[in-house]
């Protein structure tokens, strides 16, 4: 309990060193963010991907350790047998498509799909397995977090990748992906700030007492705006211009898109939040000053991620 009510705290760094470490930390991710975009866009076919594969490998690699490190409830079998599968999700889903690519195969997302579900599959069963034959060190709690940490930082963090490598929009959706997270982000605490003392009604008090209605309220309004500067810069740059043949204006349906991503990508900060506050930790890490670890600066994300494929994908 006293761990749950020092979550609710200011941190220990003082403000002034904290906001220093959280700008300089955010100038670097906006400066590596835009470079990959400009990799992606810039270099041809599948080759220019690669930055933001990387990147989600590494997401999902760190964030595994991260996760299991904050459970410190895994066996050391377990914890072998998830961090290889996280590792190996990304690789061989790449791997495959750019291999059945470069053989001419126009529906090579079929067996890159097949690889990345019988890697996740294979591991999760030999993860399952560690309960049988690694009984003295595992059990039901450590298999269960094990489990889950292949689902959230393995499965859910190849889903960005599987958007880096879609084979129409992908520029396109990867921006809007980017740009709408960090707006969520940066509008809720805008929003939060000055209407919250007007608005004080709580989002959800038991996880994040910080975080209010009206601040869920701007994330939305900063995911459309993302979607608009998207689209702006679709009509200078046409490798950002979104493919669509339907009735729909370009913008509003980039719009319509940032809707489900903006409450995705907040309810994946809240599901975060539930996380640590369950394990009673502050941060799931230190690698990014101010910010705290990878998953703390990507878990909304790994939700966000979700409503980008799914609406894409059901583009004409």
């Amino acid at each position: 309990m006293e761990n749950l009510e020092n979550l609710t705290k200011e941190t220990p760094q003082p403000p002034k060193e904290n906001m220093k470490a959280r700008t300089f930390t955010a100038i670097g991710y906006v400066v590596v963010l835009l470079s990959l975009i400009a990799l992606k866009a810039c270099v041809p076919d599948n080759y220019g991907a690669i930055g933001f594969d990387v990147l989600f490998w590494l997401v999902s690699l760190i964030g595994a350790y991260e996760f299991m490190r904050a459970m410190g409830c895994v066996s050391q079998a377990q914890w072998w047998c998830t961090m290889v599968t996280c590792a190996l999700i990304i690789p061989t889903f790449v791997l495959t498509k750019t291999v059945r690519l470069a053989q001419g195969d126009e529906q090579a997302w079929l067996p890159s799909l097949l690889v990345l579900m019988s890697v996740s599959s294979v591991g999760a069963m030999v993860t399952a397995a560690m309960l049988v034959f690694d009984f003295d060190e595992s059990n039901l709690k450590s298999t269960t977090a094990s489990l889950f940490c292949i689902l959230y930082c393995g499965v859910l963090c190849s889903v960005s990748s599987n958007i880096n490598h879609m084979d129409a929009n992908s520029l396109v959706a990867v921006t809007l992906m980017f740009f709408v997270t960090v707006a969520v982000d940066s509008f809720a605490l805008i929003f939060g700030k000055l209407l919250g003392r007007f608005f004080p009604l709580k989002l959800a008090p038991h996880t994040s007492p910080n975080k209010t209605v009206v601040g869920f309220v701007g994330g939305i309004v900063g995911g459309i705006i993302a979607a608009i500067i998207v689209w702006a810069l679709g009509l200078w740059l046409p490798v950002f211009r979104l493919e669509y043949s339907g009735g729909m204006h370009s913008l509003a349906v980039l719009v319509v898109i940032s809707l489900p991503t903006s409450v995705l990508a907040q309810i994946g900060d809240l599901f975060e939040s539930a996380i640590k506050r369950g394990c009673g930790i502050k941060d799931m890490g230190k690698l990014l000053p101010g910010h705290g670890g990878v998953l703390d600066r990507f878990d909304s994300m790994l939700f966000a991620s979700v409503a980008i494929v799914v609406c894409f994908l059901m583009l004409k």
